[in-house]
């Protein structure tokens, strides 16, 4: 006879069904929580892919947008009645309406009538004389100093005016012994002469006797601007006349500066060195382009040279007798 079974004392084995039911629902689990780890990468890349291509996208737009030929249209207006559109991008102009004048044309000066320089011209002279004043402008001192009108030549005791194109001239001017009483009228003129001189001229000083000649400091052509027409001035004034007279070695030195025009002036005569001076001007002066104007200065001593020297080398002579300068 078969005993019965003790439930209580010999516990129930599970079965091998019971574990096969349960292993399934385990590898369920594992396989969804798997399936959602790939999908937050998934979307985390997709994101990221999302973002970087934005991130080349814009400026590749940004261009575009900068790009006129990408830009839209213009809006066009429609004026008139709805079933009649009619397009327009600009006013268009009345028939009874004048055209606008340009900006140019606004400021365009256009005068009917012109009157001549010469009509204008209140004084027929040809100079001005302007106290303390020269043609380069600011004030010189107590002098008066003429200051040529319409581009005349320079003017040294008169003389000069045929020489308009003269833009380099030099003085050669005697201060031998005899000249100790007249000197005084010829350093006046000299500073009436140099302070008419334009801006653009140029002009340099020899004074001669019968040894070296002086010349003005810078010892060469300066153009004829205030501070230049004062050191002149300044020089002038301590040039005391001594000694003979003897042209011959300021002559050179004038002709060294390469002048336009040269104006001599003596008051006495140097017969003894005149055919010297001749032949030594006409070989510095082969082609006559320097112009040499002469002035008998008081005495006409040298009146026959001086004459002859302006002659052949296309100049003017002229006589200053003591009553013009005193």
């Amino acid at each position: 006879m078969t005993e019965p079974l003790d439930v209580a004392a010999s516990p129930q084995s599970e079965s091998p069904r019971d574990d096969a039911r349960e292993k399934p629902t385990i590898v369920r689990a594992g396989s969804l929580a798997g399936r959602a780890v790939v999908m937050v990468w998934g979307v985390s890349v997709l994101y990221h892919v999302v973002l970087f291509v934005a991130m080349y996208l814009l400026p590749w737009l940004a261009d575009m947008a900068r790009d006129g030929s990408d830009a839209p249209p213009p809006f066009t207006s429609i004026e008139g009645a709805v079933d009649q559109p009619v397009t327009s991008l600009t006013p268009s102009p009345r028939a009874d309406s004048k055209p606008e004048l340009t900006e140019r044309e606004r400021l365009e000066f256009k005068p009917k009538q012109f009157q001549s320089m010469d009509a204008m011209t209140s004084s027929p002279r040809d100079e001005l004389r302007i106290l303390g004043i020269g043609t380069g402008g600011g004030d010189l001192g107590e002098r008066s100093f003429a200051m040529p009108l319409g581009g005349g030549g320079p003017d040294f005791f008169g003389l000069g005016g045929q020489a308009r194109g003269a833009r380099k001239i030099v003085y050669v001017v005697d201060r031998s012994g005899s000249m100790l009483n007249t000197f005084g009228g010829v350093v006046k003129e000299l500073k009436e002469s140099i302070g008419a001189l334009r801006r653009t001229q140029r002009f340099h000083v020899i004074f001669f006797n019968s040894g070296a000649a002086l010349e003005n400091p810078p010892r060469r052509m300066v153009s004829a601007i205030q501070a230049h027409k004062r050191a002149a001035f300044q020089f002038f004034d301590t040039i005391t006349p001594m000694g003979d007279t003897d042209p011959r070695p300021a002559m050179r030195r004038a002709f060294a500066v390469e002048p336009d025009l040269i104006y001599f002036l003596t008051d006495g005569e140097f017969d003894a060195h005149a055919e010297s001076m001749f032949k030594m001007l006409e070989k510095m002066n082969r082609r006559r382009q320097v112009r040499i104007f002469t002035i008998a200065y008081v005495e006409q001593q040298g009146a026959a040279v001086l004459e002859r020297m302006a002659r052949e080398h296309n100049g003017e002579y002229r006589f200053v007798s003591e009553d013009e300068i005193f």
